[in-house]
């Protein structure tokens, strides 16, 4: 039992660090600077944000809770990061009440799923306490939300960061986890959603990642390539991913 969550917690911590969620708010004044934030790596402006919307305008329609549910997001994944889970767990129960009712006026929501699978992850990263069930349960939100609907974008990367970072034992596959990520940038391409989006770099960036995992250096750079053509300034991909794939392909 201990070593199954022990690989289960390996499991959800990456999925809930490395996943971004789609931005469905794209006209919120707020895109722009979580973008900048995105691309610079300064994560500490994610919180000011956040601060102000709780503080200036709450939400009150699907959207903009939405909206709130990934900041949430974004930042309690660099709060783990820096192990500062008292401030983590508590976005996480905001983050949770407002899931609940998202999920209350809209039952069929798949990123509302997505979310709640995600949040549960969150827990498990942060509390040894239940972390198989919770694990379990995490996983079962987000295969959930797929099912609802499969062309969701956020259900498309959850699933395939399932596949990615989950051992053989527990149904990993990395080349089924690039079909997901790769419908996941195919649709935000056709619906012309990728300007100042940090969900399409994230996804490109997490593409380009399982490449060079699956050893296909070539097409990594390729993916590199066409980040940085798309964003000169993604400091992740500019600084350290790019230079070291340079390194493997010459």
């Amino acid at each position: 039992m201990e070593n199954t969550n022990r690989i289960l917690h390996k499991i959800i911590l990456p999925l809930i660090l490395l996943t971004l969620v789609p931005e469905i708010y794209a006209d919120s004044p707020y895109k722009k600077t979580i973008y900048n934030t995105f691309i610079n790596r300064e994560m500490y402006k994610w919180g000011n944000i956040i601060h102000t919307i709780e503080t200036s305008k709450p939400p009150t329609t699907i959207d903009q809770k939405l909206e709130l549910i990934n900041y949430y997001y974004g930042y309690i994944g660099y709060l783990i990061g820096k192990k500062q889970y008292d401030i983590a767990g508590n976005m996480i129960t905001k983050g949770e009440k407002l899931i609940h009712q998202v999920m209350a006026a809209s039952p069929r929501n798949a990123t509302a799923y997505a979310y709640k699978g995600s949040f549960m992850g969150f827990r498990v990263a942060i509390s040894k306490l239940k972390t198989l069930s919770l694990s379990y349960e995490s996983l079962a939100e987000i295969n959930h939300a797929y099912k609802l609907d499969p062309q969701n974008v956020q259900a498309l990367i959850d699933k395939g960061n399932i596949l990615y970072y989950s051992p053989k034992l527990f149904g990993g596959d990395k080349e089924e986890a690039l079909t997901y990520y790769l419908r996941g940038e195919r649709i935000l391409e056709r619906n012309k959603d990728t300007d100042q989006s940090w969900f399409y770099l994230n996804i490109l960036t997490n593409i380009a990642l399982a490449y060079e995992k699956t050893d296909r250096p070539e097409d990594a750079k390729h993916i590199y390539e066409k980040i940085l053509q798309k964003e000169p300034n993604y400091k992740w991909v500019r600084d350290i991913l790019y230079p070291k794939i340079l390194e493997k392909t010459r």
